[in-house]
Order: C-alpha cells, then structure tokens, then sequence
C-alpha cells in the first residue's frame, strides 16, 4: 500500500475514479459524506493517512451518531469506503467489484475451515445468493466472537459461550427482531458439525417479531402515485419499475433480476422463479406497467449486450441492486410523505395486498399473486388494512340490564 499519499488525495483520487466509471452524482454525494466522517476521524486522531488504527476506530463507527443505535447501512457504507480506499493505494485504482463481507474478517485458522465448508453446504442448497450472504453474516460474528475468546476450533467453544455470542451480536449488530434469520441459519451451522451439536440448545428457538399495522396509503395518496408515475417528471425506466411493483408487488429482487426472456409479450405475460423462495410466478403483463416496460425498452434502455430488464443509467450498464431509491424518489416527488413510515417496494407489495383485499380478492388468489409458499405467509397483510382488521373483531356482548 502506498503510504505517500495523503488521505485527503486517496479520497479525491477514489472520487475521480468513480466519476470516470460513470457513477451518478448522487452516489458521489454519498460516498464523499462517508469520506468526510473518516476525515473527521483522521483529525481527532492527528493522521493525515489511512493508518491501522484509523481503520479500526472508523470502522468501529456503525451506530446512529444520535440515537446510539447499530445501522447495518453505516457499517457497509464505512466496508466499501476503506476497500475502495485500500484498492486504490496499492493499485491506483479503484476495484468496481461488489462486496458483502467486512474489510478485516478476523477469524482463526481453525474456524475459518469451518465456515468454508458451512459456505460449500449452504451454496449446494440452491438458496439464492442474497440469502446465502444474509444467512452467513450471523454465522461469521459467531465465529468471530469465538475467535475474541482465544479458540482455534469448534472443540473449543464452550456451554453458555453460544449465549454469549447472540448477547455480542444484539449488541453490535442486531436489533431482536432482525435477528430471525440468524436463528435458522446458526441452527444449522450447529447441526452441521458433531462438536458442537449438543450446544444447539442455548439458540433460541424463535425470536420474537413486532406485527404492527402499516400505514398504507390512502387513496389520495394513490391518486398522487399514481399521476406521478404517468408524468413526464419521471424517467420511463423509473416509471416501469414503480408501476410494476406498484400493482403487482414485485419484489425489489425479483425487479431487479427481471431478464429480457421474462417477459413472454406474445402472450401477455412474466415468468420468473422468484429469488427468495425459488419458486416460479407467472403474472400477467397488463397494459399499465407492460406499455411502460415496452416504452423504456425502446426509447430508454442503454443499446447493450446486457441480458437484465432494468439497467443502471450511467456507463457501465450493468443490472440494478435495488429498487428502494427509486421507489421513495418517486413517492416523494408525489408529495407523499415517507419519512417515519415503511418505503420502497415493501410498501408497495403491502399496499397492492391491501387493495386487493379491500377488492374482496380471496386470499388464496392474493396468496397465488405474490408468490407465497402457502396462504400463511399472506396474512401478515391483513395488517395493513384496519378497516379489514375491525370487520374481522367480534362485537363486544351488550350488557345485560339487571347488571
């Protein structure tokens, strides 16, 4: 690594690089506000380089400057600013690959065997690539926290350390909720390996879910959504993308790994295996959304070798990661408000479930139409409906008059 250049150059030099491979200014404005808070660092420290110690204590940095909390966003935003950084002083340039896992993963030899294997199993089971790094994630601090405590092997860990494990990872990385699939994805990293079986035991066997009722929209504000979407304020790449998640559900996901084949326009329709459940959903193309698609297919789409439906703007056109910045720019530019409520296409997978159960739908049809494993899954969406909810309460007894 070169340590001749200041921290100041390397951010401006990994900044010229980003422009120069197209990144749109608003990425820029991003990553140059992350740069800043390790700037600051640098100076409480009296650094004008990316020091070991720099590193450390800016990647330590992962909760809300003001309520204290962890945010996972501010631990990956601080990952991908020290990689880029680090590419850049030992290269020049800054590596364009996407990266899920942290900078400095400190994990013994012992264990680190271990999780190789884990990661083999888990990837010969066929689950999506988003779900094998969301279920190793837990599994790593496990292994990382095992490490803090001097073991080399799974024979080491000991009973209650398993406990003490989950404690680190509410504290530093989870909030209770969020820690569901790192339940079912720890249970089997434990059912994998003999020594270590007879300690599954201290994993909780669930963890508890808040099932609040979501604000969905009113119909004002669909009325709003709804004219923004057919606006010309609003890119057709863009529009494409909310209409369809708007009235169909779609999972950012499944938007976002839509290939060109998927869409069967002789017939009026969209096949997919959906990438959380690796099931397959056909929908029907409606003119709404299908018109869109087909607009920002022929007047849009970057003239590109690409297989995937929905690019990114700006050279190099490669497939979109997410939707969710797209979704809340667009609801908000309805003047819609989504601050302290649930946004992007969740909410509008919730909000389309809600409009149909007010439709009368059956639930076995709404089911079949989001692509859920069984009718289970679809009722957490009676929730977003209390007008619903209430015609589903019993009435209260009227009281008797001798009472």
């Amino acid at each position: 690594m070169n340590n001749n250049i200041t921290l100041t150059e390397a951010v401006n030099g990994v900044l010229n690089c980003q422009r120069e491979n197209g990144h749109p200014e608003s990425y820029l404005i991003d990553f140059k506000r992350t740069c800043n808070r390790l700037l600051g660092h640098a100076e409480r420290l009296g650094t004008e380089y990316l020091t070991d110690d720099l590193v450390t204590q800016f990647l330590a940095d992962s909760n809300n400057s003001r309520s204290g909390e962890y945010r996972h966003e501010r631990f990956l935003a601080h990952n991908r600013c020290i990689r880029f950084l680090e590419s850049y002083l030992e290269t020049g340039k800054v590596s364009v690959n996407k990266f899920h896992e942290p900078v400095r993963e400190s994990i013994s030899d012992g264990l680190a065997k271990t999780l190789e294997l884990y990661d083999q199993a888990e990837e010969a089971s066929g689950l999506s690539k988003a779900s094998l790094i969301k279920n190793r994630r837990p599994v790593r601090y496990l292994l990382e926290y095992m490490t803090s405590l001097g073991y080399q092997e799974l024979s080491d860990i000991q009973p209650g350390d398993t406990m003490k494990a989950i404690e680190d990872m509410l504290e530093k990385h989870y909030a209770p909720t969020s820690l569901v699939t790192a339940i079912s994805g720890m249970r089997r990293f434990y059912e994998m390996f003999p020594e270590i079986r007879p300690l599954r035991i201290e994993i909780p066997s669930r963890m508890p879910r808040k099932r609040s009722i979501i604000d969905v929209y009113s119909e004002d504000e669909i009325v709003k959504i709804s004219s923004q979407l057919s606006s010309s304020d609003i890119s057709r790449r863009d529009a494409a993308i909310c209409l369809l998640s708007f009235e169909t559900g779609l999972r950012s996901v499944d938007i976002c790994n839509l290939r060109l084949c998927d869409a069967d326009w002789k017939h009026n329709a969209i096949h997919i295996v959906q990438s959380k459940t690796q099931r397959p959903l056909n929908l029907p193309l409606r003119s709404s959304y299908g018109n869109a698609m087909a607009d920002y297919l022929l007047k849009e789409r970057p003239d590109c070798t690409e297989e995937y439906f929905f690019l990114s703007v700006h050279a190099p056109y490669v497939k979109l990661n997410t939707t969710w910045h797209i979704v809340k720019a667009a609801v908000s530019a309805a003047g819609v408000e989504t601050e302290g409520r649930l946004t992007g296409t969740r909410m509008f997978r919730h909000n389309a479930a809600s409009a149909m159960l007010r439709k009368g739908v059956p639930l076995s049809a709404i089911s079949e139409g989001l692509g859920h494993k069984c009718q289970d899954s679809t009722m957490v969406y009676l929730s977003t409906d209390q007008e619903t909810m209430s015609s589903l309460t019993l009435p209260l007894p009227k009281g008797g008059s001798g009472t």
